[in-house]
């Protein structure tokens, strides 16, 4: 059966993951995982209290406890389980850590073999659901990676996909990348043309059906600074990001920062492929989220 996997290590901060892989797990009709890496074991009818789980937690779960190193635990344990997502808290120990992220954290998203959910502690535990979700393409294959995640998720949850694009002045370098043009003419006429455009090649990549809502943005400024702000205007439940898997000083700067500020949960898809592979990864790296959507609504909101 398929899985979705939740670490819990006793802290309150932790189970702030809980109400959206709970969300999450049904959505993909998987069963839910909870594990618990720590020393010393502790017997079974003590775990839900050490876990800060209430009764009403405890129902339509596993519970699963092991020693050892907590990331290794918990990547391997995924891997083992074939599960289709992990949702974590981005740090649970400390108030603020010293990057984007906990330690435990980042090496469950550098080394995990299926997609991550980081969830911010401060969010809670009171129930989440999907219904708004930002999906931030700057034309290139390799943010197209989080294209058939993102309308899976859309097409089994009904959710809406609102695509974002902020142009850089730099062109990407990547091939087949498609941004939006450095100067237009008449932009009353070739801005909307251009929106369609690249909101129709962005469904043909996902192969979506007719069911699912779509808007794009069209936003200037700073990307990461610019999904911040349109996941918080827009009240997202749920940002999806590719990403190359580096978080090197001077690697995965909007990564980063999205992690750090984002007012909901990030489903982050790691891209091992070249770039020119990103389409292949696409179709593979969905897991069981698989869906899709058609005729798109086109907001454009163009600052500057």
């Amino acid at each position: 059966m398929n899985t979705v996997l939740v670490p819990l290590d006793g802290t309150s901060h932790a189970t702030a993951a809980l109400p959206v892989a709970r969300a999450l797990a049904e959505i993909a009709s998987a069963s839910l995982r909870v594990l618990h890496v720590g020393e010393p074991m502790l017997a079974t009818h003590d775990l839900p209290n050490a876990l800060r789980l209430e009764p009403e937690d405890i129902h339509a779960l596993v519970l699963e406890q092991v020693t050892g190193d907590a990331a290794e635990r918990i990547v391997r344990l995924a891997r083992d389980c074939q599960s289709v997502l992990i949702v974590m808290c981005t740090h649970t120990r400390q108030k603020k850590p010293r990057g984007a992220i906990g330690s435990v954290a980042a090496r469950v998203l550098q080394d995990a073999s299926c997609p991550v959910v980081l969830v911010r502690p401060q969010r809670g535990t009171h129930p989440w659901a999907l219904r708004q979700i930002v999906l931030p393409h700057d034309g290139t294959p390799t943010s197209a990676a989080a294209l058939g995640p993102a309308v899976s998720l859309a097409q089994l949850s009904g959710a809406e996909i609102i695509v974002l694009h902020v142009p850089t002045a730099d062109l990407p370098d990547e091939p087949d990348s498609y941004t939006m043009p450095q100067y237009v003419d008449q932009p009353q006429h070739e801005w909307p043309m251009w929106a369609r455009e690249f909101l129709e090649r962005t469904l043909n990549l996902s192969e979506q059906s007719p069911e699912i809502r779509t808007r794009l943005f069209l936003r200037r400024g700073k990307p990461g600074d610019e999904v911040v702000r349109l996941a918080t205007e827009q009240e997202a439940d749920l940002i999806v990001l590719a990403w190359h898997g580096s978080l090197e000083v001077g690697r995965a700067g909007i990564v980063k920062q999205v992690l750090k500020e984002a007012p909901c949960p990030i489903f982050t898809l790691r891209i091992d492929a070249p770039a020119e592979e990103a389409g292949e990864f696409e179709a593979t790296g969905r897991n069981n989220f698989r869906g899709g959507s058609g005729d798109p609504g086109i907001d454009r909101d163009r600052a500057g």
